[in-house]
Order: structure tokens, then sequence, then C-alpha cells
């Protein structure tokens, strides 16, 4: 505001200008987005929260060591040693109800009602998608007419309430210091650029020793979120002599994971360039709206109303055969963002030589990168003790839509939520093999590029019903995301991204995978296997992704003899897995148990 009313272009950067979204510890409270909630209640105490309050180490260390198991407690007492201070903001919940997991007694009790419970929830999803499915066709253009009434596949009320309690958090780290005045000048212009209002997008700048490592950082930052800080996008910049941590917090209501790695992507460039980018479309905006492809007449027809009616009764079926099973159980309430404080995470990265060397390897065997990600992610999920496995875990991945079906072509720099899930129900074996993941693989793109398949299916159900997911226990899910190639500003000096869900979402395996100006960076979560055997897992996975590519071994000739034996092999599995899977699962099975769902 000050520096329009001197003339000046809000969107550059003004060093005598205020920053009204920044923060430091010695500002006011704030009004938090939503009230803390402890054990399903609000705390009158916490609806206002002081940066001058910071949590305490030891008093957590005291509540929480009764209450979780202790390779938890454990290792949070070896990070509460590091520098890195915590979050001046304690999280909202850590757990709303007394129990983590539903006992023998409720689990007899949900097995003997699957059937008539199944049968209610049939008939009253049936006739709600239905009543909707009249509605939309009728009045509303369909699913084609609801898409292009905005800028994306929007889900219904009830599920945006849902997703507003998830918030995805994301370390950046940059190998040079940033100067605390500039980056809260920085993150202003870029908040003004994009229409973010003061309340709805904050900055905290905050000085470390170079001391702090990122597994500390990611350690303590992810059990926090936005209830105390925005309604939208929060940042934390964390500065040290030698290089930077950048912590992002954004609410999944509005934003999906791409859109939060370029959240942080346009404000580091704001930093470095002066001038904000514009990565925030909105309806009737001349600079930047996208709108679904009117023109394309084969897309009308994928959206037509017949497969929407068939949606609509898909749809239901799976719901009752999930809720009828779950309705009455505990982890139940983990897809309402209750997750139990076994949530644990661990980041890793390869080297600059390491994923090259691992890239040469994968163009040499002609393997996908999705495929080979996926495979060593499934073989670090069975490498845990068989009590933590999921033997035939529920496959969920997600595609964006705004490349490919939203006008006009731009770049994937933008930011909203474009996300349709797609997936399936394989066996860890099927999901470790990578003749299987490559099929699945080849699939996903025929289904995306062509618009069929599980990719009409999921959004139809998205935009006309509302819903991108009805799983009704979320520790089933194995949840992999692989986003590619992607690059933060050259004067950044080559950074390393790391971003998952913080501690509220609960998943068997939760798989991050990004590519960084030439770094692949790893993340992994779960609310099933605990920290320290999913620390060895991701350590495995690691390893995998070097040694199984070919790695350093692609120097000797014994290597390239592993190589072709190992081609032969998989050539031999591949032909014996594609008879099995014909008749392990029929078609039927694959969509009512995959992305027909999603």
């Amino acid at each position: 505001r000050n520096a329009s009313r001197q003339g000046k272009p809000i969107t550059q950067l003004d060093k005598g200008s205020p920053s009204p979204s920044s923060t430091t510890h010695s500002d006011m409270p704030i009004t938090q987005r939503r009230p803390s909630l402890r054990n399903g209640r609000c705390s009158a105490a916490s609806t206002r929260v002081s940066f001058q309050e910071p949590m305490k180490v030891a008093d957590s260390a005291k509540a929480t060591t009764a209450k979780l198991p202790m390779w938890r407690a454990e290792w949070d007492a070896v990070h509460a040693k590091g520098d890195c201070p915590y979050p001046p903001h304690p999280p909202r919940k850590y757990q709303w109800l007394p129990c983590t997991n539903s006992g023998p007694i409720l689990n007899a009790i949900g097995l003997l009602m699957w059937v008539p419970l199944g049968i209610v929830v049939f008939c009253v999803s049936l006739f709600l998608n239905l009543w909707t499915w009249f509605i939309a066709y009728t009045y509303h253009g369909g699913a084609h007419g609801l898409a292009a009434s905005t800028t994306l596949p929007l889900s219904n009320r009830i599920i945006r309430k849902l997703f507003s309690l998830v918030d995805v958090c994301n370390v950046t780290e940059l190998p040079k210091p940033w100067d605390e005045a500039k980056a809260k000048q920085a993150f202003d212009a870029f908040r003004v650029r994009n229409g973010f209002a003061e309340e709805e997008a904050r900055i905290l700048v905050t000085t470390i020793p170079d001391t702090v490592l990122k597994p500390e950082v990611w350690h303590k930052y992810r059990m926090t979120d936005l209830a105390s800080t925005a309604k939208v996008h929060y940042v934390h910049v964390l500065t040290a002599p030698s290089k930077t941590f950048v912590v992002g917090y954004t609410n999944f209501r509005d934003f999906d994971g791409t859109s939060c790695f370029n959240l942080i992507k346009g404000f580091v460039a704001t930093y470095y360039d002066g001038e904000a980018p514009l990565v925030r479309p909105t309806v009737g905006s001349p600079e930047l709206d996208l709108r679904l492809d009117t023109e394309n007449e084969e897309l009308k027809k994928k959206l037509g109303a017949l497969p929407a009616l068939r949606c609509a009764v898909g749809t239901s079926y799976t719901m009752a055969v999930q809720y009828g099973r779950w309705l009455l159980s505990r982890e139940l309430f983990d897809a309402f963002g209750c997750a139990s404080p076994e949530c644990c995470s661990v980041i890793e990265s390869l080297s600059l030589e390491e994923t090259a060397k691992m890239t040469a390897a994968l163009k040499a065997r002609k393997l996908k990168p999705f495929a080979h990600l996926m495979t060593t992610s499934a073989e670090a999920a069975k490498s845990v003790p068989k009590k933590y496995q999921v033997e035939r875990p529920i496959l969920l991945t997600q595609v964006s839509c705004q490349s490919r079906y939203y006008m006009p072509k731009v770049e994937r720099n933008v930011c909203g939520n474009w996300l349709i899930g797609l997936g399936t129900r394989p066996t860890l074996d099927e999901l470790s093999s990578e003749s299987w993941a490559s099929k699945f693989y080849t699939g996903l793109i025929e289904h995306i590029e062509s618009f069929s398949g599980n990719a009409a299916w999921s959004f139809i159900n998205q935009t006309v019903y509302g819903m991108s997911g009805y799983r009704a226990n979320p520790r089933k899910i194995f949840w992999f995301n692989n986003y590619g190639l992607r690059s933060m500003h050259e004067g950044a000096g080559g950074v390393t991204y790391h971003w998952a869900p913080t501690y509220s979402v609960a998943t068997y395996f939760l798989v991050c995978c990004v590519c960084v100006d030439g770094r692949m960076c790893i993340t992994i979560s779960s609310s099933v296997v605990p920290q320290g055997e999913l620390q060895k897992a991701v350590e495995h996975m690691k390893k995998m992704l070097i040694e199984s590519a070919g790695g350093e071994a692609l120097t000797t000739s014994e290597a390239r003899i592993g190589l072709k034996a190992a081609s032969f092999a998989a050539k031999l599995r591949r032909r014996t897995e594609r008879s099995c899977a014909k008749l392990r699962r029929s078609s039927f099975a694959a969509a009512t148990f995959g992305g027909a769902a999603l």
C-alpha cells in the first residue's frame, strides 16, 4: 500500500517499504484460521497464538513420552538436542482420539456389520449421486459445463472442507545465505502480485547456526500447520551464515503438490530477480485465466451423461464396500485429518553424480524413472518387518489436468489444484516388479493422453460428484508421487526440495519423489511403519536406486553381465506375470478397487 501511494510498482522489491505479511518473534499475536483442537474439543485459550511463545522442548518431550511408542520418543529426543529452533507455534492438534487403532472387538463388530452397513451406504450414496447427476446434466451442462465454469476441477464443499484440514509441508535447502529484509520484501512482492491478502499469506524469518541440518528441520517443522499463521500459505525462512532453509506450509484445499513447489519457486525467483512472477490464475483475469478446452469435441463426448451415470453407480458400490467395512473403525477418522502421532517421515537425496549415473543407466535399459522409483519404493516397503507390511495396498497416483485439458497452454509453473487420482489394487510383489510398474505407467499415460479409462472416470467423479477419493482406511494406501524434472532459479545455486503432508495425514506408504536442479529428492511418510524402520527402508531405497540402475558399477564388465542377466530374467518374469494377472483380477475388480473411485 505504501509503495502504491509513492507511485512505485508493487511487485518490485523496495528496500524502504515495509512488509505487512512478514512477521518476527517480536510481532503481535495473530488470529489463527481455525481453533486448536484437543481430543476433538476447541481450546479457547489457543485461539490466539503468539510468536513470542515457542514450543518448549522439555515440556513436549515429557508430554509425548508417556503417549508415544519409545521409538518415536527417542527420535524426538535426538532432534531435540539439535540447534534448530522448534516452530514458534505448536500444532493445533497432535491426536484427536485417545486410541490409535481398532482393537479386536471393534474389528469383529466391523466385519459382522459390513454387509448391512454396506447396503445402507450404497442406497444413500446412489440416491445422492443420481440426484446430483440429474441437476448437473439438466441445469449446468454436465461435467463439461461444470469444469469449464472455473479454472480447475473443484470438489464439493464437504470434500474441500476435509482437504482444508490437510497442509502440505516442504523444505527447500539453498546453499547460499539470504538477507532477512530482502526475503521479507520479496515475499510481500510475490504475495501482492498473486492476489493473496495479508491474512492469507505470511512469512517469518529466523536466524540459525550453520550446524543445523536438513533432517532436523524437516522433523521439527512438519509437526506444525497453518492454524496459527495464515489461511492459505505460510513461509518460514531459516537463515544461516552459509545456507538457507525455506519451509513452506500450504493449504491442500487450494493447492496441489505441484503448486506448492511453484509457490516456493516463485518466491525464490522474486528474491533473485526483484520481479514477482504471476503464477495464480483467476477467473476473468486478462493476464492468466485457465479454462477447460471447449473446442475439443472428443472431450465433450467422453464427459457425457451416460459415462457420468455409470460413474454414479460404480462410485456408490465402491463407497459401500469401503465404508461398510470401516464405518465403525478408528481408522476411518484418519480420513478426516485425525492421524495418530505415529505418523512418521524420512527424507533422503541423491547427489548430482549419483542422479546422473542413475539416469544414464535407466536410459540404457529403456526403463522409465516412474517405474524404477515405484519398484524401489515398493522394495523399501518390503524391507520392513512383516507386521508393518500391507500385502495388498491401494495404489494411488495423481495426474494433473492443467497442461493437458486446460487452455491456454502454459508451462506448469502455475498454482491451483488440477489433480485427479488414478490407481489400482496390486500386491507388494507386483509393485516391486519392473514389468508390472512399466505396464501400469504405459496404461496411465494412455488414459491421460486419450482421456479415457480411469482418467475420464476420475475427472467426472471429481467434477460432478465432488469426490476425489472414497478410501475409508487410509492406512491401506500406497500413495506414489513422481514429479519428474523441476528447477529453481539458477541464482539459488542448486537446491534440494522435500515435501509431504504434515502429521495430519495417515497412509501406509506415501512416496514423494522429484528431481530438482539435477538432484533426486525422496520423502517417504507412513503411519504404519515406525520411524526407525522407515529410516532403514529409505536408506535401502537410496541404495537400490543407485545399484539396481547400474550406478557406479556400470564401468565394470561384471555389472554389464549382471544387467543383461537381469534384463533376461525380467522378460521371463513379465511373461509369467502377464498370464497370472489375467487370472487374478477381472476388469470389473480392477475398476471397483482401482481408479474408478479415486
